[in-house]
């Protein structure tokens, strides 16, 4: 074979072989395309199945499907769009001005500013709710969401997907709610406005039979008629207490309770309520005692209006099923952070106690406990579920332990704000840091209550019940020259007073490096003369109360020159017929028996009084004269109280040379909203009718 045919056959091998492969090649991408193919078919039926599905979704779902060309301005949607408006598919339009156009007009404007807000990117998506016009005329209510799924490289929207869904029954339910809540907000208020109206109308009268029962007190009587007034007198209280509950709780089933918060001092809201129960108590012969921790801060953010209600409440609660012993009133510091304070209250009593039965309705409205002994004290059953619907609103929690028969302890605890700008070091601590304490008292609560302010103070106390024991206790401390700096002894010491132990110490040696102080109750009325004679250098006034006892020690300490225990203490004591002032004062009252009881009061203390009818002539009068305090009714004709006082305070500002008069509120309808009111509006105090003596004379004695 030439050279030539051997070359060409080898040329026909490589091409043969080419062809080979290439047909290979063929097979391979043939077998790739059918599987492909395959493939592609079974997406387009799943595709299929899923948009059919998609359909079946929409459409059961009454779901409107649109896309917006944002450059171009076309709108497309399926047909479910024209379906639930009652139109045909090409009746409907397919622009965006088209589309928007159908909006009802009192819907337009709020729904394009969503749809901007959007565009902008202010918001993730567009949300709106508007009403669409069927072709019947009727306008059905749609909810349409929707956003942005494709942008240009500069971020402008391309194009926007989102569906548009019927709301129209959901609408029109919601819009029947809203004018059913409305209808029970309306009939709520002339609920409100009715009992408001019900109780002044009820407390005016109730007024009159208290005042002028008070007002025959004075009077000489027998001890029978003497026991008809005070049963006439509870049941009036009593009546108006109930009803007091009532109109509250129905403020709070409203509603309509508010809470207005602000710095204020704790320390003064127990030592308030603690004062407003030292009669009611003497009366019962049960002691009342108090303790607020020092380290509580000076001032908190709260509402003192709300905290000193439900303190009041629940001591009300534990005096009314309280025969004998005692009520605490306590507020103790728990923590606090960088932003709030931690403060928990307890009342105890040593009343009746409450039974397992009656602790699962305890908090319950209208609830009331029936067992024979819990009867006889009566009350509407509402004074704890308020209190509990407060201290919920305060975001606290309310406990209670109780062995019936023996008493019980309702506590809660409540998280205030801090106010920083009140924080300050105790200058007691420094005062007291280290010093040697001996409190000789017989009744275990009152020493744990004195030794619990002392502990804070940082000073080093000890405890005895009598006489015998702080003789050798005393003793004791003079051998190892470590002699008490304080000794406090109680009048009541068993086997004698404690002036006269404190008489017997006065030339003991022992001693004679100590400040003995005399722990008395406020029904005890001792000269400085007296105290002098004993070696006593200052008295402490029970129950003992944060402002009260500081001052005390300091003055002890400081060996300050003291007077009488009387003119001590700013709560509990009248002032002496020798040291009263003869007052000036204007009483604003519209009703003829108020003005009656109020007038014949004033007159029974000793004080001249003028009459102004209603508060235009209350203002009218105290611009023509001077007065050293005005009793201002609220509620009366021309211009209430509220206005009266307020143009009274503004008339002052523009008189810098006039001294500001003190205003003292006086109404019928006692409730928080009243008094925060009455000091919004300048009021300096307020006290409820019927006048009663005692109010009336604490507000007296600080003029």
């Amino acid at each position: 074979m030439s050279e030539e045919l051997k070359q060409r056959v080898t040329e026909l091998e490589k091409e043969n072989k080419k062809l080979r492969f290439a047909s290979q090649q063929w097979e391979l991408l043939e077998k790739t395309y059918r599987k492909s193919n395959e493939e592609l078919g079974d997406l387009q039926m799943k595709l299929a199945k899923l948009q059919e599905q998609t359909d079946h979704a929409l459409f059961g779902g009454d779901l409107a499907w649109w896309e917006w060309d944002y450059r171009s301005g076309k709108v497309q949607f399926n047909e479910n769009r024209a379906r639930l408006l009652g139109f045909k598919p090409d009746e409907l339009p397919n622009s965006y001005s088209g589309i928007t156009g159908m909006i009802h007009p009192d819907d337009y404007n709020h729904t394009m500013i969503k749809l901007q807000k959007h565009l902008n990117g202010d918001h993730p998506n567009y949300e709106a709710e508007f009403r669409l016009q069927t072709k019947s005329g009727e306008w059905r209510w749609f909810f349409d969401k929707g956003k942005i799924v494709e942008t240009d490289i500069l971020g402008k929207p391309i194009r926007l997907s989102g569906v548009l869904i019927d709301i129209h029954e959901r609408k029109s339910t919601e819009n029947l709610l809203i004018i059913a809540r409305d209808k029970a907000d309306s009939d709520s208020r002339s609920k409100s406005n009715f009992l408001a109206s019900m109780s002044h109308d009820i407390y005016t009268p109730m007024a009159g039979v208290i005042g002028m029962a008070e007002i025959l007190k004075q009077s000489k009587l027998s001890e029978e008629q003497e026991e008809y007034l005070n049963v006439i007198v509870k049941s009036a209280t009593n009546l108006m207490s109930i009803l007091n509950d009532i109109i509250e709780y129905s403020k709070i089933e409203s509603g309509k309770l508010e809470f207005h918060e602000k710095p204020f001092s704790i320390h003064q809201v127990v030592e308030e309520v603690t004062a407003s129960f030292l009669e009611k108590a003497a009366e019962k012969d049960i002691e009342i005692l108090s303790f607020q921790d020092p380290d509580i801060p000076l001032e908190v953010v709260g509402d003192p209006v709300r905290l000193r209600q439900v303190i009041r409440i629940i001591s009300d609660n534990a005096l009314k099923f309280t025969e004998q012993g005692q009520i605490r009133i306590e507020a103790h510091f728990l923590e606090w952070d960088n932003e709030t304070v931690k403060v928990k209250f307890n009342i105890t009593d040593t009343g009746i106690g409450i039974s397992e039965e009656g602790m699962k309705k305890l908090f319950t409205s209208f609830s009331k406990f029936e067992s024979a002994e819990s009867q006889k004290y009566g009350g509407g059953g509402l004074g704890l579920a308020i209190a509990k619907r407060l201290i919920d609103r305060m975001n606290g929690q309310i406990t209670v332990e109780s062995t019936p028969g023996e008493g019980t302890t309702l506590s809660f605890t409540v998280l205030f704000e801090r106010y920083k700008d009140t924080e300050v070091a105790d200058p007691m601590k420094e005062m007291l840091r280290g010093l040697r304490v001996l409190v000789i008292d017989p009744s275990q609560t009152r020493r744990a209550i004195l030794s619990g302010y002392l502990d804070r103070w940082e000073a080093e106390v000890e405890q005895c019940v009598d006489p015998a024991d702080a003789l050798k206790m005393i003793g004791h401390q003079s051998q190892i020259n470590r002699p008490y700096n304080l000794i406090v002894i109680d009048y009541d010491l068993p086997g004698s007073d404690g002036l006269q132990f404190a008489s017997s110490l006065k030339n003991d040696r022992t001693v004679q490096k100590s400040i003995i102080l005399l722990s008395v109750s406020r029904r005890i009325s001792l000269s400085s003369s007296e105290l002098a004679a004993a070696g006593v250098v200052v008295a402490l006034v029970q129950p003992y109360t944060l402002s009260r006892l500081r001052h005390r020690i300091k003055d002890a300490l400081t060996q300050a020159n003291i007077e009488e225990i009387e003119s001590y203490d700013d709560v509990d004591f009248h002032l002496q017929e020798d040291q009263k002032k003869v007052l000036s004062i204007l009483l604003a009252e519209d009703n003829l028996i108020n003005q009656k009881v109020a007038l014949v009061i004033l007159e029974k203390i000793g004080h001249a009084a003028e009459l102004a009818v209603n508060g235009k002539v209350a203002f009218e009068r105290y611009i023509e004269k001077e007065f050293d305090l005005v009793l201002m009714d609220i509620q009366m004709p021309e211009m209430d109280g509220f206005e009266a006082a307020r143009r009274i305070r503004a008339f002052e500002a523009e008189h810098p040379e006039r001294d500001p008069v003190h205003i003292c509120a006086i109404t019928a309808n006692r409730s928080s909203e009243d008094e925060e009111n009455c000091y919004k509006a300048g009021m300096n105090s307020y006290i409820s009718k019927p006048f009663r003596l005692d109010e009336l004379t604490r507000i007296l004695n600080h003029l």
